[in-house]
């Protein structure tokens, strides 16, 4: 229906003689005029396919068209406005087993005449005048059910005969406190008692209500009612829950709890057995989450979950993956939604815990020492096996499992939990209390005994673990057994005193960080393109900011390649080779630079150093003739393009061409380099990567103490916030905070970053408020905590 300020239309189909379908609007009131047309002519009681027929018209558009004409009738009735004449109802037929729709005042007048017919003072007729069977003789003659019987008739036919059945019914009704059933008091006259009821109740002679169902019904009193109110609503207003047993207590059903609770709180959220208010719920749900996103650690959910609630695992389930999901959405913290989905969330019968993504990564890594272990063992067993060698082995009749046998090739839970327990202590002492309130042991199989069974938030979030576990075991042994094969038949392996698992993960390091040192490399050339277009800032500036991200990532770039060409080549003098940084030389390994948080990048040299007795050599020329091929030219050439990016003496360079040729060169050389291409920026990528450093630094923000990080960590996570931009260095960082005063950011939050700046001895509240402004989920946000602080000082003031 479409309502405007002079009627109410509704859209119908065209007519189905019509050559196009060409849906038509109607006012109401036309509409009404054709259905009562059609009821009049061809039949007192129509179904909808009838009406459909003879208004021309689709079987669903008749049923919207008369159910509309139901409740609007309905409606006017109330206000006294309706004509009984042009009256419609809707009607089940239990034989055709379908609804009809009737005109109200033949239908009545049937009924009342068979009612009075079935009243005659003959004999004959003593028996159906007993009301509870009179409309179930009348419903079963008409085709109707005994409910359309009772509705669509008269009440003063009906009580024409029995004038003391309304006495009866106030003087039974009047006193009672608690719902009473009908059925008990008025067995014989059930079918009467129901409407008598139901009309004092509307007229306020009886205080309550009246609710039915089949041939029962039951009077709810008005003082009951107020007190299920009072005692549901109180509960819930103060615990922020309410569970169904509760609502049996105060005598409500489980099927209208629901509607019950949310006449008074609309937000309430139905779960399987009780109901929430989701923010109330969610919000100590969502610190833990963002603490544990931010110390890489994990929450105990069930913990925080009321009791009643948390007693029921499909609520605790809803609670967590559906109230909370929505409430992070909702509040458009997409650093910490994605985090939480990133995360590993454990509901079992007896815990509801989440584990940070970061903290899986690090106790995966924790296994590396483990499985390498294990993977030696391993395969020193299958090659003896093989070779029949093994203890009590036949030859040809392995003693042990071979490769691929999913039994032998995972590390043993135990040795996993133990690494685990002792890296985290307060997880291992979980689990010792679960073992000792439980009253049994836990479980040491990959696999759980019994479904659904918890064996303690140790074991559960090592099971989580298992493909990784079971993938980089079985990498590891096969790697294993690949290098034993290759001495065995004399073929050259590395020398390094690692196992072949080990040089399998410094490859998945490299490409981890090389991916992301791409992204880097191009978000900020991206930023620095923006400033340029617009105008921001002068050429020179321009040329600065470029030379520094030569100097600082590209640099980093050219170390991380320049290592692992000479790791994987095995170069044996790549021990000459050291990357200098501030004249201190530099102890990272592959992989291991925080790209994510850095607020900088380190310049880096390249730099020669001869074994005792030996003679100074050019280190460009050194690694060029260390590594075959052009592999060596091509990382000379990478670092020349650096060191020109360095030398911003004279203006002899420009910086613009300089940055150009080190991507394009990247570009080209990459894959031939290390057998990985450069990795190209796309919007799902650089969203990724924004998410990934807000993530970032914020945690460093939240754990640092001193005043020139905290300033300018800030600067960056605000600017990024702001403009979707990643900046990062010195000069850019500086540049940037001179823009503030330009851009749509809160006077106060520029005016406190300016005293941060001057002041080196700032109080710790102004610090705090800093990293307050630095942590602001959006715009709003910042606003706000602005707003905050302006009027706290005005007070103190």
């Amino acid at each position: 229906m479409i309502k405007d300020e002079n009627h109410t239309t509704f859209t119908r189909a065209c007519p189905l003689s019509a050559i196009k379908y060409v849906p038509t609007l109607y006012s109401l009131k036309d509409i009404r005029k054709e259905f009562l047309r059609v009821l009049k002519i061809h039949g007192d009681r129509l179904s909808a396919a009838d009406v459909a027929m003879w208004l021309g018209m689709e079987e669903d558009d008749a049923i919207s068209v008369g159910d509309a004409l139901c409740v609007n009738q309905r409606e006017e009735q109330i206000s006294d406005r309706e004509d009984e004449e042009d009256s419609i109802c809707k009607v089940y037929s239990t034989v055709k087993k379908t609804y009809q729709y009737a005109l109200v005042k033949r239908l009545r007048r049937d009924i009342e005449e068979r009612i009075k017919w079935y009243r005659g003072d003959t004999l004959e007729y003593a028996v159906p005048k007993q009301s509870s069977l009179l409309s179930d003789t009348i419903a079963q003659e008409m085709d109707l059910t005994s409910e359309d019987v009772i509705d669509s008739t008269s009440m003063d036919a009906l009580i024409n005969d029995h004038p003391y059945l309304e006495s009866q019914v106030l003087s039974s009704l009047s006193g009672v406190t608690s719902p009473t059933s009908l059925e008990k008091l008025f067995d014989n006259d059930l079918a009467l008692a129901i409407p008598i009821a139901r009309t004092l109740c509307q007229q306020g002679r009886l205080p309550g209500i009246v609710s039915s169902s089949s041939n029962n019904a039951v009077y709810t009193p008005n003082i009951f009612s107020h007190f299920q109110r009072n005692v549901i609503d109180s509960f819930f207003r103060t615990n922020g829950y309410i569970t169904e047993t509760k609502c049996v207590g105060a005598g409500l059903s489980r099927n209208r709890m629901e509607c019950f609770v949310r006449e008074s709180f609309p937000n309430a959220v139905l779960l399987s057995h009780s109901i929430i208010d989701s923010e109330v719920i969610c919000q100590p749900l969502e610190v833990v989450i963002q603490t544990a996103i931010l110390n890489d650690g994990y929450a105990d959910l069930r913990s925080l979950i009321p009791l009643d609630v948390a007693s029921n695992n499909d609520d605790v389930e809803q609670v967590i993956n559906v109230c909370l999901v929505d409430s992070l959405k909702l509040q458009q913290d997409t650093a910490t939604f994605d985090a939480f989905v990133k995360g590993t969330t454990l509901i079992n019968t007896d815990i509801a815990l989440f584990f940070s993504h970061e903290m899986s990564k690090k106790s995966v890594k924790m296994m590396d020492a483990e499985i390498e272990r294990y993977s030696k063992q391993r395969a020193k067993e299958i090659i003896e096996n093989k070779n029949g060698t093994g203890a009590g082995g036949k030859k040809g009749k392995p003693a042990v499992p071979t490769l691929g046998s999913t039994a032998a090739d995972v590390v043993s839970l135990r040795d996993v939990a133990n690494c685990i327990g002792n890296n985290y202590p307060n997880l291992l002492q979980s689990q010792h209390e679960y073992e000792e309130s439980s009253s049994c042991e836990a479980s040491l199989s990959w696999n759980s005994e019994e479904v659904g069974r918890c064996d303690g938030p140790l074991i559960e979030f090592c099971r989580s673990m298992y493909s990784d576990v079971e993938r980089k075991c079985t990498r590891a042994v096969r790697a294993e057994v690949a290098s034993l094969n290759s001495t065995r038949h004399g073929v050259s392996v590395s020398d390094r005193a690692v196992g072949a698992a080990k040089q399998m993960d410094v490859q998945e390091e490299f490409e981890t960080s090389f991916k992301d040192l791409c992204h880097f490399l191009q978000a900020l050339t991206k930023t620095i393109e923006n400033f340029s277009t617009k105008g921001l800032f002068t050429s020179a500036e321009i040329s600065s900011m470029k030379r520094e991200l030569l100097s600082g990532t590209g640099c980093c770039l050219a170390r991380l390649l320049t290592e692992y060409c000479l790791y994987r080549n095995n170069v044996d003098g790549a021990r000459a080779l050291t990357f200098s940084h501030q004249d201190h030389n530099s102890t990272h390994s592959i992989g291991t630079p925080a790209y994510v948080s850095a607020l900088d990048f380190p310049s880096f040299s390249l730099q020669y150093n001869p074994a005792e007795g030996g003679k100074q050599k050019n280190p460009l020329q050194h690694l060029r003739e260390s590594l075959p091929g052009s592999s060596g030219l091509n990382l000379v050439r990478m670092w020349s393009i650096c060191s020109d990016g360095n030398d911003d003496d004279d203006g002899t360079k420009d910086a613009d061409e300089l940055l150009d040729q080190f991507i394009s060169h990247l570009e080209d050389s990459c894959l031939t380099l290390v057998g990985i291409p450069f990795s190209i920026l796309d919007k799902k990528a650089e969203k990724k990567l924004l998410t990934s450093r807000r993530q970032g630094l914020i945690g460093r923000l939240e754990k640092s103490s001193q005043q020139d990080e905290i300033f300018r960590t800030c600067v960056i996570l605000i600017y990024q916030q702001t403009k979707s931009l990643m900046i990062s260095g010195k000069t850019m960082t500086a540049l940037v905070m001179n823009l503030f005063e330009q851009m749509k950011i809160p006077t106060r939050v520029t005016e406190v970053l300016l005293d941060l700046k001057r002041d080196n001895g700032v109080s710790p509240e102004l610090l705090h408020l800093v990293k307050q402004f630095g942590t602001a989920k959006n715009s709003k946000a910042l606003a706000a905590i602005s707003e905050t602080s302006a009027s706290l000082l005005q007070k103190q003031l």
